[in-house]
């Protein structure tokens, strides 16, 4: 019997390569004035690549929990199967069916990865991946209102809970702490959709105890930044 496994990768850089194919951009945003939007999709292996494509709306609860319903239908996207030859690429064509509102729409566009049909190579583990691309269709009018609770260090580890209160998606990318004190670039959950609370905690370079004065704390997401000043005790730096 084949078996499949399927790995759901999350990148953020210009391109993802992910076993034999890689996508570009990783990423696509809608302006209320775009109508289409173009994904490349290029084979880098020695061997024919078929490919499915899956659309589901991205929502998150209060919280910030991910939640992925299937919208087959909500987005205009083409071609959803396809063949690519080896070293060559396919253009996926995104687009809308309706017109910008006062509020975002989020989805995920996975490129499915279609295992190897062969049926002499049975008993073989078939690895394909799964890349869902985000898609971003924004409001008619961008609101942008990040909020962050006081900053507390505590343990080593920097908390805070970080609400966006706008009406487009932010992407956390990373957390600078005074003039020498490092930055934090790596985290759990990346986006905060709208209308979204999340609590952070997170552990602070060792740098950042060292300075024995406040300091300018900046959260920094793709599109704001936050600052304030903090005391950093080196008694609350020990776990």
């Amino acid at each position: 019997m084949r078996l499949t496994l399927a790995f759901i990768l999350a990148a953020f850089c210009a391109a993802s390569q992910a076993g034999q194919f890689a996508v570009s951009p990783i990423r696509v945003e809608f302006a209320a004035k775009d109508k289409s939007q173009a994904i490349t999709v290029s084979n880098n292996g020695d061997t024919p690549l078929r490919i499915a494509l899956e659309l589901k709306r991205w929502t998150q609860d209060a919280s910030g929990k991910e939640i992925y319903t299937n919208a087959p239908d909500e987005l205009v996207y083409f071609p959803r199967q396809f063949e690519i030859a080896p070293k060559q690429k396919q253009i996926v064509r995104v687009g809308r069916k309706t017109a910008a509102t006062d509020s975002e729409q989020a989805y995920r566009l996975y490129i499915n990865e279609q295992p190897n049909t062969d049926e002499g190579k049975e008993g073989q583990v078939a690895m394909v991946v799964s890349f869902g691309v985000p898609v971003f269709m924004r409001p008619a009018s961008n609101q942008l209102k990040l909020e962050s609770s006081p900053l507390i260090v505590d343990k080593g580890q920097l908390q805070f809970t970080l609400s966006n209160r706008g009406n487009v998606t932010q992407r956390l990318t990373q957390v600078r702490i005074g003039e020498s004190g490092g930055e934090i670039k790596q985290f759990e959950q990346w986006y905060l959709h709208p209308g979204v609370s999340r609590a952070y905690q997170l552990k602070l370079p060792a740098s950042a105890c060292a300075a024995g004065k406040p300091q300018k704390i900046s959260i920094e997401t793709d599109l704001q930044a936050i600052s304030s000043d903090l005391l950093i005790p080196a008694a609350a730096c020990k776990p």
